[in-house]
């Protein structure tokens, strides 16, 4: 999935697009996707970089205080394990049309 293009126009000579995703091939598929179609019209992926996901805020307080129900240590053990999907962002760069 497509998380948003900078500049929102993409026409220019140089674009960076985010990318997200359910798991982490579905985010790897989408990059693939979409590096395929802007090849075939001239633009070629010159970086990547990928932020791993984090827990928000209210999940470990969630987890906290329910641990005296013993509800919280089996969250706890689900933030720890279970890693966020993170976002990966790519920039490319216009070299001219490949046909």
């Amino acid at each position: 999935m497509i998380v948003g293009t900078w500049p929102g126009d993409a026409g220019g000579p140089v674009f960076i697009r985010g990318y997200e995703g359910g798991t982490y091939e579905e985010l790897i598929e989408a990059y693939h996707r979409d590096a395929t179609l802007l090849l075939d019209q001239g633009y070629e992926p010159t970086g990547q970089h990928y932020i791993e996901g984090q827990w928000g805020f209210a999940m470990a307080f969630v987890a906290t205080v329910t641990i005296p129900l013993l509800i919280g240590v089996i969250v706890w053990a689900y933030l720890l394990v279970k890693r966020p999907i993170g976002t990966l962002t790519v920039t490319y760069v216009y070299r001219g049309k490949t046909k």
